[in-house]
């Protein structure tokens, strides 16, 4: 019993000290972990230490950056754009504090030239995006504005979303790159108007090199004037190209531009393709042009100027020879002072005095002018640009003892830089001694002019009454034999009314007395009753055509014998017209055909209108049917807008065409001493043109017929009535004058 608790304790030792050890080794482990962790943890600390003295290292040198950054750079919070903070440069180039910007809004600063780009850069970056190179205008405090670029992204500090915007300024390069653009455009500018005025310049300009003369460009007037292409002259000299005709020209030219630079207005001589010589005036330059000496030469041609020039002065040689040579008095003044430059022999002559004695001296001087004032007023005109031409005055000639009379002329001359006067003067002093005897004539001739007038007046004014006499005859007869025609036409109607009368009243006498016997049987009644309307109805045509006639008699008697005016139907005037003329047509084997005319009212004199187509019609009868059995005569008319044209027509022998010329002209007639008074046409013609404001044509052929046409208004004017028709015209006369055309040189 005693054993086994021995043995377990002894196990039970044995399991102790097993634990023991277990334990120990536990421990052992345990210190051996603790210790490791320990090294670990002070590790840790030391790496954490080094950890954050980098990042402090790290942060500072951000700092110092952020703070020193050439650019403009910002950190906002992108919720409401608010300045966190902000570099060195924000201030410098903005002009505000940092302790102004922080906290602020761009906006509430006003930095934002255009607040769009703000909203439109925080939409992107919200949007995942980032801005790069974004161009964004800037406001400086003081309202000027920077140009800059802007770069900007997203950033988180903490929980807070920022953007950090980095701003670069770009004014100064923008300023150069305008002003690299300004001198670009400049240069281009500058280039074209180069071209322009190479291309464009009417002077021959070429460019070449100095040392050999190879032609580089030519410009168009080169062509023009020489004659080559442009293809043609580039690569060749210019003296093969024959430019230079006389070589040492160029040679001359070479020397003075190596020794000077330039040359101006150097005469010289320029050939052409056609091997002509053109006289010019070169200006030329040197000019390096890719390393190379070059001569930019611009020649002008002179040749016409030249020519102008050498007729110019072979113009003054003339214009002193003339001067010299002319036999008028002619001097040159110096308006200024009035003092003789030059004069002529004649004006030497005139005067009494050598030319050598009046120059720098004046006529006013010499005391030569009769009237100063005078001579003060041609000075006056001439200094006003004014040209005296011939106005008389009267100047003392040396040696004379009479005041001559003379013309003056003059006007205004540059010579020599001044303004001169050239005078002429003409002495007339003898041409008006004679012009006066010769208006003594003149006197006496009109005088006698006089008196024949008054005779030459009276023999025409019994000319006149004598005219009038005829005229008066001509409508007195040409009335005569229209009343004696009316009355042979009337003598039928009224003779067989008279006739018919007389029988009704016959034949009612024994109708009463048959009734009153009561032996009336009613077959006679019916017999006398038809009697009776037969006796009627011819007594009634009678009586009408007797009506007519007078009616027509009257109004053309009417119309010819006043000068009234009123509106009429020319169809019914004509109708009335053909009825009158009835009984001049009678016994002359003749018709008269008057078409029927359109319905066309017309406002003019019916008279002179019946004068003028009876006078036609008449002399037609009276001299365009001598030898012919028979003939015709028609009347038309063509109405047109405002006018009509009437045309009478015969076909008889004709007018020759000696006495066409002469048909309107007054007393002319072909049957002088036969009852022909020759103012009939003539009488037609003027109450045409004259009254009735019209035009008359006559075409004629022998043996053919005649024709005449009236052109009338159908508006006569108004002062027709006034115009005498048998007026011939006198013409009035001016009566001599010798002063009409100025003095008789």
């Amino acid at each position: 019993m005693s054993a086994l608790p021995i043995a377990a304790l002894l196990a039970v030792t044995v399991l102790a000290l097993i634990g023991l050890g277990l334990g120990w080794r536990q421990l052992l482990a345990a210190r051996r972990s603790a210790a490791d962790l320990a090294t670990a943890l002070q590790a840790e600390q030391t790496r954490r230490g080094s950890a954050e003295e980098a990042l402090d290292a790290a942060h500072e040198r951000f700092s110092t950056v952020f703070r020193f950054l050439p650019d403009l750079v910002t950190l906002t919070r992108l919720d409401d754009a608010r300045l966190i903070d902000m570099n060195h440069n924000w201030s410098t180039l903005l002009g505000y504090t940092r302790e102004q910007g922080l906290g602020q809004r761009g906006q509430d600063l006003g930095l934002w030239a255009r607040p769009e780009d703000e909203t439109e850069m925080g939409a992107l970056l919200r949007a995942g995006g980032v801005v790069h190179n974004r161009p964004v205008p800037l406001r400086h405090r003081d309202g000027h504005t920077l140009e800059t670029l802007a770069r900007a992204r997203l950033l988180s500090i903490g929980k807070q979303a920022c953007v950090l915007t980095v701003f670069r300024d770009i004014s100064e390069q923008m300023r150069l790159e305008r002003a690299e653009r300004a001198a670009a455009e400049a240069q281009r500018i500058s280039e074209a108007m180069f071209s322009a005025a190479f291309h464009c310049s009417p002077d021959y300009i070429t460019i070449s090199r100095l040392s050999d003369g190879t032609i580089l460009e030519v410009n168009q007037a080169f062509i023009q004037l020489v004659g080559w292409s442009r293809e043609e002259s580039i690569g060749t000299t210019s003296l093969n190209l024959g430019l230079w005709p006389i070589p040492e020209e160029r040679a001359a030219v070479v020397e003075l531009v190596s020794q000077h630079g330039a040359l101006r207005n150097f005469p010289c001589t320029i050939g052409t393709r056609e091997g002509l010589r053109r006289h010019c005036l070169l200006n030329a330059s040197t000019v390096v042009i890719e390393g190379q000496t070059c001569l930019i030469a611009i020649v002008r041609d002179v040749s016409e100027q030249k020519a102008a020039d050498d007729a110019l002065q072979e113009s003054q040689a003339k214009f002193s020879r003339i001067f010299a040579s002319a036999p008028v008095a002619t001097s040159l003044t110096r308006l200024a002072d009035r003092t003789h430059v030059d004069a002529n022999p004649a004006w030497e002559n005139l005067f009494g005095l050598e030319r050598s004695a009046v120059l720098t001296r004046s006529t006013g001087e010499l005391g030569f002018w009769v009237d100063t004032e005078v001579y003060d007023d041609l000075y006056a005109r001439i200094a006003r640009d004014e040209i005296v031409a011939q106005q008389e005055v009267r100047i003392r000639p040396r040696g004379r003892d009479e005041i001559a009379t003379c013309l003056v002329s003059g006007c205004r001359l540059r010579i020599n830089g001044e303004d001169c006067g050239l005078w002429s003067l003409v002495d007339i002093s003898e041409l008006r001694r004679i012009q006066g005897h010769i208006e003594e004539l003149n006197e006496g001739l009109e005088r006698r002019v006089a008196e024949r007038t008054a005779e030459l007046q009276s023999a025409l004014e019994t000319l006149h009454q004598a005219r009038d006499e005829l005229v008066r005859s001509e409508k007195l007869a040409a009335l005569g034999a229209l009343v004696a025609g009316i009355a042979h036409e009337l003598n039928t109607p009224i003779g067989n009314s008279v006739t018919v009368a007389t029988t009704l009243a016959a034949r009612t006498e024994e109708m009463a007395r048959e009734f009153a016997s009561g032996g009336l049987r009613r077959s006679s009644f019916d017999a006398f009753m038809e009697n009776t309307r037969e006796a009627g109805e011819l007594l009634m045509r009678s009586l009408q055509r007797a009506q007519e006639l007078v009616r027509s008699f009257k109004q053309v008697a009417v119309d010819q014998s006043s000068e009234n005016r009123r509106p009429f139907e020319l169809g019914e005037m004509l109708h009335e017209i053909a009825v009158t003329l009835g009984p001049m047509l009678k016994g002359s084997h003749c018709t008269l055909d008057i078409a029927p005319a359109e319905a066309l009212q017309m406002d003019s004199y019916p008279g002179a209108l019946g004068q003028i187509l009876t006078n036609l019609i008449s002399n037609a009868l009276t001299h365009a049917f001598a030898g012919r059995p028979d003939g015709h005569i028609a009347v038309t008319t063509q109405a047109g807008p405002d006018s009509v044209r009437i045309s009478i027509t015969d076909n008889g022998n004709g007018i020759d065409s000696a006495s066409l010329q002469r048909i309107f002209d007054p007393f002319f007639t072909t049957r002088l001493g036969k009852g022909g008074s020759g103012l009939g046409l003539y009488i037609v013609y003027n109450l045409v043109t004259r009254t009735l404001g019209g035009q008359i044509d006559v075409q004629s052929t022998p043996a053919t017929g005649t024709r005449f046409t009236l052109a009338l208004p159908c508006t006569a004017p108004a002062d027709g009535a006034h115009e005498n028709a048998m007026a011939i015209p006198v013409h009035d006369r001016a009566p001599l004058n010798f002063e009409d055309f100025g003095p008789i040189i």
